[in-house]
């Protein structure tokens, strides 16, 4: 691998850890400088079609679970991909998926995929325990 493979391995990973810093202190808007303009997100659960959209998205969830975002594994990939494994960790203080608070704990883990040019993010896929959050908050689930 070449050198300047290797720094932009590292340049990516560092960009893509900004983002997590980012949500974790309710910087929504440091996010801009990190996502291309035609940012697209790819996340089964949710319906995010640009930037603006997922800082809405982070800040009512942020609202309603109070969570942080710990890194758990967080590496460059081939073709300018980042990959990162994440458990976030919060409590359930205010309404979400129509479910009062319960002041209880609650945790879930992602595994989300970044694609970056030009050193910006331009794609993200997520799998996320978005059924094991929902259990946790009380939403009832079919058997």
């Amino acid at each position: 691998m070449s050198t300047a493979v290797t720094t932009l391995d590292q340049e990516n990973v560092a960009l893509v850890r900004r983002v997590t810093d980012a949500v974790n202190a309710r910087r929504y808007d440091d996010m801009d400088e990190l996502f291309a303009p035609n940012f697209v997100d790819h996340n089964p659960a949710w319906n995010v079609d640009s930037l603006q959209a997922l800082k809405g998205l982070l800040a009512v969830a942020q609202e309603a679970l109070d969570f942080r975002a710990g890194l758990d594994a967080l590496y460059a990939a081939d073709g300018g991909r980042v990959i990162m494994q994440i458990t976030f960790t919060g409590r359930h203080i205010a309404p979400i998926f129509g479910i009062h608070p319960s002041g209880l704990p609650v945790s879930w883990t992602s595994i989300e995929v970044y694609r970056l040019e030009n050193h910006k993010i331009v794609e993200r896929w997520v799998q996320a325990d978005t059924t094991g959050l929902m259990r946790q908050v009380g939403v009832l689930m079919p058997e």
